[in-house]
C-alpha cells in the first residue's frame, strides 16, 4: 500500500497489516527507520527555555537533598584541601581583601554586623541589649572626659591613694613600725 511519511512527505511503500494497525491505532506512518526516529523526537526547545527549566530542576534538587549534599560538599574539600597551596592564593589576594575592608560602605556594613552578632549572646534581651549599648554610647558623646571620670569615681585615682594612705598613717602611726 502506498503511504505518505509523516516526516519527509514522500510517497513510499508499506505493508497493508502495518499501514492498517496503525490508522486504527491513531499512529503516523513514516517511510522508513530514519524518518520513523526523527519524527518522533520532541522538537527542540528555545536555550533560554531549557535553561530556565534547568534552574528549576537544581534548586528542587538542591532543597530535597541539602543535607547529602552538604555531606560531599565537605567530604571533597577534606580529600582536596592543600594548606599551602590556600595559603599562597590567600596572600595573592591580600591587598584587594584590605582595600575592601577599608572602604566607607564596609566599615559600616561592618559595625552593623558586629552589633547583631554581640547582641545574640542575649537571645530574647537582644534588642534591649542593643538599646543599652546606644545609650551608652549617646551619654559618652555629650559628655566630657573630666564628667565621665567623676561619674565613675576614677578620676585621679593614684593621688586619691595616695591622700589615704598618708591619712592612714597619721591615724595609726607609719606602717613600718609595725613590720608591714
Amino acid at each position: 500500500m502506498k503511504i505518505i511519511c509523516a516526516h519527509c512527505r514522500k510517497e513510499a511503500e508499506k505493508p497493508n497489516g502495518a499501514v492498517n494497525r496503525a490508522r486504527a491505532s491513531g499512529l503516523r506512518i513514516f517511510c522508513g527507520r530514519k524518518c520513523a526516529g526523527k519524527g518522533r523526537r520532541k522538537p527542540h526547545k528555545p536555550k533560554a527555555q531549557r535553561v530556565a527549566e534547568k534552574r528549576a530542576y537544581d534548586m528542587e534538587y538542591r532543597r530535597k537533598n541539602r543535607a547529602m549534599l552538604k555531606a560531599k560538599k565537605a567530604a571533597h574539600f577534606r580529600a582536596s584541601y592543600d594548606p599551602e597551596a590556600a595559603r599562597i592564593e590567600r596572600k595573592k589576594r591580600a591587598k584587594f581583601h584590605a582595600e575592601y575592608c577599608r572602604r566607607p560602605s564596609y566599615k559600616l556594613w561592618k559595625a552593623e554586623y558586629d552589633r547583631r552578632y554581640r547582641a545574640r549572646e542575649y537571645g530574647e534581651f537582644a534588642d534591649a541589649f542593643q538599646l543599652t549599648i546606644d545609650l551608652n554610647r549617646e551619654i559618652k558623646t555629650r559628655s566630657n572626659n573630666y564628667e565621665i571620670r567623676q561619674a565613675n569615681q576614677t578620676g585621679n585615682k593614684s593621688q586619691k591613694r595616695e591622700r589615704e594612705a598618708q591619712q592612714q598613717e597619721r591615724r595609726h602611726g607609719h606602717p613600718a613600725a609595725y613590720g608591714l
